[in-house]
Protein backbone atom coordinates (compact mmCIF):
# COMPACT_ATOMS: atom_id res chain seq x y z
CA UNK A 1 0.00 0.00 0.00
CA UNK A 2 1.01 3.31 -0.74
CA UNK A 3 2.10 5.82 1.89
CA UNK A 4 2.96 9.70 1.80
CA UNK A 5 5.47 9.26 5.06
CA UNK A 6 8.27 11.70 3.50
CA UNK A 7 5.81 14.33 1.97
CA UNK A 8 7.45 17.54 2.84
CA UNK A 9 10.62 16.16 3.67
CA UNK A 10 13.93 16.23 2.73
CA UNK A 11 16.41 13.20 2.65
CA UNK A 12 19.93 12.60 1.42
CA UNK A 13 20.82 9.10 0.27
CA UNK A 14 24.38 8.16 0.20
CA UNK A 15 25.58 5.31 -2.19
CA UNK A 16 22.21 5.99 -4.20
CA UNK A 17 22.75 5.11 -7.58
CA UNK A 18 22.67 1.33 -7.38
CA UNK A 19 21.67 -1.74 -5.13
CA UNK A 20 20.10 -0.65 -1.58
CA UNK A 21 20.71 2.82 -2.06
CA UNK A 22 18.78 3.09 -5.48
CA UNK A 23 15.75 1.47 -4.68
CA UNK A 24 15.42 3.28 -1.14
CA UNK A 25 15.75 6.41 -3.84
CA UNK A 26 12.70 5.39 -5.39
CA UNK A 27 10.85 4.51 -1.93
CA UNK A 28 11.67 8.18 -0.80
CA UNK A 29 10.02 9.73 -3.73
CA UNK A 30 7.03 7.32 -3.75
CA UNK A 31 6.59 8.10 -0.82
CA UNK A 32 6.43 12.43 -1.54
CA UNK A 33 10.12 13.03 -0.49
CA UNK A 34 12.57 15.56 -1.97
CA UNK A 35 15.99 13.47 -2.57
CA UNK A 36 19.20 14.33 -2.80
CA UNK A 37 21.07 11.10 -3.56
CA UNK A 38 25.16 10.86 -3.88
CA UNK A 39 27.36 8.11 -5.43
CA UNK A 40 30.99 7.97 -6.99
CA UNK A 41 29.26 6.70 -10.03
CA UNK A 42 28.15 9.66 -12.28
CA UNK A 43 26.72 7.44 -14.95
CA UNK A 44 24.48 5.48 -13.06
CA UNK A 45 23.30 8.14 -10.97
CA UNK A 46 22.53 10.90 -13.60
CA UNK A 47 20.71 8.41 -15.37
CA UNK A 48 18.55 7.74 -12.31
CA UNK A 49 18.06 10.90 -11.80
CA UNK A 50 16.52 11.39 -15.20
CA UNK A 51 13.90 9.10 -14.71
CA UNK A 52 12.93 10.30 -11.45
CA UNK A 53 12.76 13.49 -12.57
CA UNK A 54 10.97 12.63 -16.10
CA UNK A 55 8.27 10.80 -13.75
CA UNK A 56 8.07 14.00 -11.73
CA UNK A 57 9.56 13.55 -8.99
CA UNK A 58 11.98 15.77 -6.93
CA UNK A 59 15.28 14.11 -7.20
CA UNK A 60 19.40 15.52 -7.91
CA UNK A 61 21.77 13.73 -7.93
CA UNK A 62 25.26 14.75 -6.56
CA UNK A 63 28.44 13.22 -7.57
CA UNK A 64 30.39 12.79 -4.05
CA UNK A 65 32.90 10.43 -2.65
CA UNK A 66 31.99 10.50 0.85
CA UNK A 67 35.23 9.50 1.86
CA UNK A 68 36.46 12.78 1.32
CA UNK A 69 35.49 15.70 3.81
CA UNK A 70 35.42 18.62 1.91
CA UNK A 71 33.17 16.31 -0.39
CA UNK A 72 30.76 15.53 2.69
CA UNK A 73 30.92 19.41 3.22
CA UNK A 74 29.87 20.10 0.26
CA UNK A 75 26.97 17.69 -0.24
CA UNK A 76 25.53 19.12 2.70
CA UNK A 77 26.37 22.45 1.30
CA UNK A 78 24.06 21.97 -1.56
CA UNK A 79 21.51 20.58 -0.07
CA UNK A 80 21.12 23.25 2.60
CA UNK A 81 21.59 25.54 -0.41
CA UNK A 82 19.10 24.14 -2.50
CA UNK A 83 15.60 22.94 -0.25
CA UNK A 84 17.09 25.03 3.10
CA UNK A 85 17.14 21.99 5.26
CA UNK A 86 17.93 18.26 5.77
CA UNK A 87 15.42 16.23 7.78
CA UNK A 88 16.94 12.72 7.19
CA UNK A 89 19.85 10.93 5.87
CA UNK A 90 20.45 7.15 4.74
CA UNK A 91 23.93 6.45 4.61
CA UNK A 92 23.89 3.03 2.40
CA UNK A 93 27.15 3.62 1.56
CA UNK A 94 29.94 1.28 2.91
CA UNK A 95 31.63 -1.80 1.28
CA UNK A 96 34.89 -3.19 0.78
CA UNK A 97 37.72 -1.07 0.35
CA UNK A 98 39.26 -0.72 -2.99
CA UNK A 99 42.20 -2.87 -1.73
CA UNK A 100 40.10 -5.82 0.04
CA UNK A 101 39.44 -8.91 -1.32
CA UNK A 102 36.37 -11.44 0.54
CA UNK A 103 37.86 -14.23 2.19
CA UNK A 104 41.03 -13.45 3.46
CA UNK A 105 41.96 -14.21 6.81
CA UNK A 106 43.05 -12.28 9.54
CA UNK A 107 47.51 -13.32 8.53
CA UNK A 108 46.34 -13.08 4.88
CA UNK A 109 45.31 -10.08 4.80
CA UNK A 110 47.46 -6.40 4.08
CA UNK A 111 47.24 -3.01 6.61
CA UNK A 112 46.29 -1.76 3.00
CA UNK A 113 43.58 -3.91 2.53
CA UNK A 114 42.24 -3.58 6.40
CA UNK A 115 42.70 0.16 6.31
CA UNK A 116 40.89 0.71 2.88
CA UNK A 117 37.70 -1.24 3.94
CA UNK A 118 37.72 0.91 7.14
CA UNK A 119 37.82 4.39 4.98
CA UNK A 120 35.28 2.96 2.63
CA UNK A 121 32.55 1.47 5.33
CA UNK A 122 33.75 3.35 8.80
CA UNK A 123 35.02 6.89 7.96
CA UNK A 124 32.63 7.32 5.80
CA UNK A 125 30.12 6.24 8.55
CA UNK A 126 31.57 8.83 10.59
CA UNK A 127 32.00 11.77 7.91
CA UNK A 128 28.68 11.30 7.18
CA UNK A 129 27.11 11.70 10.40
CA UNK A 130 29.62 14.63 11.37
CA UNK A 131 27.89 17.02 8.64
CA UNK A 132 24.53 15.49 8.59
CA UNK A 133 24.29 16.25 12.83
CA UNK A 134 25.74 19.33 12.40
CA UNK A 135 23.38 20.88 10.17
CA UNK A 136 20.17 19.02 12.51
CA UNK A 137 21.26 21.21 15.35
CA UNK A 138 21.69 24.06 13.32
CA UNK A 139 18.00 23.81 12.33
CA UNK A 140 17.43 22.95 15.69
CA UNK A 141 14.06 20.91 14.48
CA UNK A 142 15.35 17.26 14.90
CA UNK A 143 16.08 14.78 12.14
CA UNK A 144 16.87 11.16 11.83
CA UNK A 145 19.92 9.35 10.80
CA UNK A 146 20.48 5.18 9.29
CA UNK A 147 23.83 4.40 8.97
CA UNK A 148 24.31 0.57 7.39
CA UNK A 149 26.13 -2.06 8.66
CA UNK A 150 26.02 -5.86 8.16
CA UNK A 151 25.33 -9.41 9.64
CA UNK A 152 29.13 -9.77 9.09
CA UNK A 153 29.72 -7.06 12.01
CA UNK A 154 27.03 -8.72 14.17
CA UNK A 155 28.18 -12.35 13.54
CA UNK A 156 31.41 -14.24 12.26
CA UNK A 157 31.28 -15.48 8.59
CA UNK A 158 34.26 -16.99 6.66
CA UNK A 159 32.40 -14.92 3.63
CA UNK A 160 34.11 -11.43 4.91
CA UNK A 161 37.15 -9.71 5.88
CA UNK A 162 39.06 -8.60 8.98
CA UNK A 163 38.47 -5.00 8.11
CA UNK A 164 35.02 -4.94 6.93
CA UNK A 165 33.93 -6.89 9.99
CA UNK A 166 36.02 -4.34 12.27
CA UNK A 167 34.15 -1.70 10.60
CA UNK A 168 30.49 -2.89 10.34
CA UNK A 169 31.00 -3.59 13.88
CA UNK A 170 32.31 -0.45 15.03
CA UNK A 171 29.46 1.19 12.46
CA UNK A 172 26.96 -0.07 15.31
CA UNK A 173 28.68 1.49 17.73
CA UNK A 174 29.59 4.82 16.65
CA UNK A 175 25.83 4.96 15.87
CA UNK A 176 24.47 3.99 19.44
CA UNK A 177 26.94 6.63 20.74
CA UNK A 178 25.62 9.25 18.58
CA UNK A 179 21.76 8.53 19.62
CA UNK A 180 22.95 8.69 23.09
CA UNK A 181 24.45 12.04 22.74
CA UNK A 182 21.75 13.84 20.08
CA UNK A 183 18.50 11.88 22.12
CA UNK A 184 17.79 15.50 23.69
CA UNK A 185 18.20 16.90 20.66
CA UNK A 186 15.53 15.00 18.87
CA UNK A 187 17.95 13.35 16.91
CA UNK A 188 17.37 9.76 16.45
CA UNK A 189 20.64 7.48 14.75
CA UNK A 190 19.98 4.02 14.20
CA UNK A 191 21.78 0.87 12.00
CA UNK A 192 20.37 -1.49 9.24
CA UNK A 193 22.70 -4.49 8.77
CA UNK A 194 21.84 -6.28 5.76
CA UNK A 195 22.10 -10.14 5.56
CA UNK A 196 23.05 -11.85 1.94
CA UNK A 197 21.33 -9.05 -0.49
CA UNK A 198 20.43 -9.86 -4.14
CA UNK A 199 23.12 -5.98 -4.52
CA UNK A 200 25.19 -5.56 -8.23
CA UNK A 201 28.34 -6.06 -5.75
CA UNK A 202 27.18 -9.48 -4.01
CA UNK A 203 26.05 -10.75 -7.37
CA UNK A 204 29.45 -9.43 -9.17
CA UNK A 205 31.55 -10.77 -6.03
CA UNK A 206 29.28 -14.01 -6.11
CA UNK A 207 28.50 -15.06 -9.63
CA UNK A 208 27.91 -18.47 -9.63
CA UNK A 209 23.89 -18.87 -8.56
CA UNK A 210 24.65 -22.00 -6.92
CA UNK A 211 27.12 -20.41 -4.66
CA UNK A 212 24.43 -17.37 -3.74
CA UNK A 213 21.60 -20.23 -2.76
CA UNK A 214 24.22 -22.40 -0.64
CA UNK A 215 25.34 -19.24 0.91
CA UNK A 216 21.50 -18.11 1.82
CA UNK A 217 20.98 -21.92 3.00
CA UNK A 218 23.50 -21.92 5.29
CA UNK A 219 23.43 -18.45 6.73
CA UNK A 220 19.61 -17.17 6.79
CA UNK A 221 16.72 -19.40 8.02
CA UNK A 222 13.97 -18.23 5.36
CA UNK A 223 16.74 -20.03 2.98
CA UNK A 224 16.76 -17.17 0.40
CA UNK A 225 18.97 -13.76 -0.48
CA UNK A 226 17.28 -10.56 0.70
CA UNK A 227 16.20 -8.13 -2.01
CA UNK A 228 17.46 -4.45 -2.28
CA UNK A 229 13.58 -3.32 -1.77
CA UNK A 230 13.50 -5.71 1.29
CA UNK A 231 16.05 -3.38 2.75
CA UNK A 232 14.89 0.10 1.21
CA UNK A 233 11.84 -1.09 3.50
CA UNK A 234 13.76 -0.55 6.74
CA UNK A 235 15.89 2.59 6.12
CA UNK A 236 12.33 4.26 5.23
CA UNK A 237 10.41 2.99 8.48
CA UNK A 238 13.16 3.92 10.78
CA UNK A 239 13.56 7.42 9.68
CA UNK A 240 10.18 7.94 9.77
CA UNK A 241 7.36 9.37 12.25
CA UNK A 242 6.15 5.60 12.61
CA UNK A 243 9.75 4.80 14.46
CA UNK A 244 9.19 8.15 16.45
CA UNK A 245 10.78 6.31 19.62
CA UNK A 246 13.53 4.53 18.17
CA UNK A 247 16.87 5.35 18.04
CA UNK A 248 20.38 3.53 19.17
CA UNK A 249 18.90 0.43 17.64
CA UNK A 250 20.24 -1.94 15.16
CA UNK A 251 17.31 -3.78 12.90
CA UNK A 252 18.86 -7.15 11.04
CA UNK A 253 17.47 -7.63 7.66
CA UNK A 254 18.68 -10.97 7.29
CA UNK A 255 15.72 -13.47 7.24
CA UNK A 256 16.56 -14.84 10.40
CA UNK A 257 20.12 -15.19 10.36
CA UNK A 258 21.12 -12.97 13.57
CA UNK A 259 18.68 -15.35 15.55
CA UNK A 260 20.82 -18.25 14.97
Amino acid sequence: MSTRRYAGKVVLVTAGASGIGRATVQGLVREGASVVFADVAAEAGRALEADLRAAGHDAIFVRADVSSEAEVEALIAAIVERHGRLDAAMNVVGNLGAADRLGVRVHDSTLEAFNSTLEASLVTAFLCMKHEIAQMLKQGTGGAIANTSSLAGLRVSPDSTPGYVAAKSAVVHLTEYAAVLYAKDRIRVNVIAPGLTATPAVLAAFPAAETRNAMADRTQPMGRMMTPEEQADAYLWVCSEQASAVTGLTIPVDGGWAAR
